[in-house]
C-alpha cells in the first residue's frame, strides 16, 4: 500500500519519484552496457554483418575517447572539489 503524501493545503499528492528512480537506473545500466560493448567487447567479436555493429568494431577513435577523457574528468572533479573546500572554509 502506498503511503499518502500531503502537499500544500493538505491535498493528497501522488508520489511518482520511484518511477524516475527506476528509469534512471535502467538508463544508467543501458549506457554502461553499450559503452562496455563498444570499448571492450567489440574488439574481440567477429564481423556480424550488421552495419552498425561492424562500424563499432572497426572504429579506432570512439573506443578510446572515453578512457582518454576520463583523465580530464578526474582532474575536473578534483579541482571543483578543492575550489568548493576553499570557498566554504574561507
Amino acid at each position: 500500500m502506498q503511503k499518502k503524501i500531503y502537499g500544500r493545503h493538505m491535498t493528497v499528492v501522488s508520489d511518482t519519484t520511484y518511477i524516475y528512480g527506476y528509469l534512471l537506473l535502467f538508463l544508467t545500466l543501458s549506457v554502461f552496457m553499450i559503452s562496455t560493448y563498444s570499448i571492450v567487447a567489440s574488439q574481440y567479436m567477429p564481423l556480424t554483418g550488421n552495419s552498425i555493429l561492424d562500424w563499432i568494431k572497426s572504429d579506432d577513435y570512439y573506443c578510446l575517447l572515453i578512457p582518454i577523457t576520463a583523465i580530464v574528468w578526474i582532474y575536473w572533479v578534483i579541482w571543483n572539489w578543492m575550489g568548493m573546500k576553499f570557498f566554504r572554509h574561507n
